[in-house]
């Protein structure tokens, strides 16, 4: 694993200034600003990832269209949301950046996204699954493990089983309060293999549970929480998102990502119905571009899909991101389809375990 501060300043820097110029030499909209003065409004999910999205697509994409980008930060499962506006005809969002579960949650049993209309052609180089008729991704990110170094300084743990492992691996804990991933990592930890994780072994995965609950002392439960447990030192040990993991690595914490466990997909998708269409649909192919892609991946940690963003980033930046060759054959894709039909029953399931 590459130290995480290879990720410089003058890196990231540099990677921007290739996007710009990239940008600047695109003949897809060549000193064309026939949009005019238009704007379009883009629900993310806020936080620290605001910042890196207006630096690597929305200002890049006002700039050379002239359509200016409203962000706003929608809810961590925006579903509802989103079905509200489309039923409504109130949208209040143009474009919205969701997984591929909510996608699976927003096309069944009624359809409410919208065709992006990308060709096939123009997706060539994008990872496999990542471009839909109706979703782009464009972040890749681990649901992997994290560590104290200091704590672990010997034998360091590897696995999820090692995870599960109180007595080589003594510490405190934090796991996700959530059975989106956790089941997952129950199931490798009692040695299921990635290939054979779904459909879901549910029962399997509350009784390995069962084995690790008194020892979790934080259940999290957003993202920015998650990076102030490792920061803190408040736990020993912890699921993570990679780019939860890298930004407490960054800040001086003493914390190592083990590859191991499972990724999944944020990607763009538009509301059906909305008067905004060709604008949305704009915005989301310029997101394909591997240089924007680059200076994302740069500045969050988390992959970008299409391949050819690394040749904008140096081999210490891709050592990092779960999408990078080496990093992705350690990690299984969580299963979007079968999350999206049995979300809502696992979800309550998992509410009445955590109340005992």
């Amino acid at each position: 694993m590459s130290d995480a501060k290879s990720f410089s300043r003058r890196n990231v820097i540099k990677g921007a200034g290739v996007a710009t110029a990239g940008v600047a030499l695109s003949s897809m909209w060549s000193g064309n600003r026939a949009f005019g003065a238009e704007t379009i409004t883009v629900a993310d999910v806020g936080g620290s990832v605001g910042p890196t999205l207006r630096k690597a697509f929305y200002d890049p994409f006002e700039k050379e269209t002239g359509i200016k980008v409203i962000s706003v930060a929608h809810d961590s499962d925006p579903v509802t949301q989103f079905k509200l506006l489309v039923d409504a005809k109130t949208y209040i969002w143009d474009v919205s950046m969701v997984t591929q579960d909510h996608v699976a949650r927003l096309t069944s049993p009624k359809n409410y996204l919208a065709d992006l209309n990308i060709p096939a052609a123009k997706g060539q180089d994008v990872l496999p699954g990542m471009l839909k008729s109706n979703w782009l991704g464009f972040s890749v990110f681990g649901i992997i493990m994290a560590y104290n170094t200091k704590t672990y300084a010997g034998k360091t743990p590897a696995t999820w089983a090692d995870y599960w492992d109180t007595k080589q691996f003594p510490g405190r804990r934090g796991l996700y309060k959530s059975p989106w991933g956790t089941l997952e990592m129950a199931l490798l930890a009692d040695g299921v293999a990635g290939k054979d994780l779904y459909p879901l072994d549910v029962d399997r995965a509350f009784k390995k549970l069962d084995q690790i609950r008194d020892d979790v002392s934080v259940w999290w439960s957003a993202g920015a929480q998650n990076t102030q447990i490792l920061q803190s030192g408040e736990v020993d040990i912890a699921d993570t998102w990679t780019s939860r993991g890298y930004a407490a690595k960054v800040s001086g914490a003493p914390v190592n990502m083990v590859f191991q466990g499972l990724y999944s997909v944020d990607g763009w998708s538009i509301p059906v119905g909305t008067p905004k269409l060709d604008l949305a649909r704009t915005f989301v192919e310029f997101c394909m571009r591997p240089e924007q892609q680059a200076v994302y991946s740069s500045l969050s940690a988390n992959g970008p899909s299409n391949k050819r963003a690394f040749e904008f980033m140096t081999p210490e930046q891709a050592a990092v991101l779960p999408s990078s060759p080496d990093n992705l054959k350690h990690l299984t894709e969580l299963d979007s389809t079968w999350w999206g039909s049995n979300y809502d029953a696992v979800v309550a399931r998992f509410q009445e375990w955590m109340l005992g």
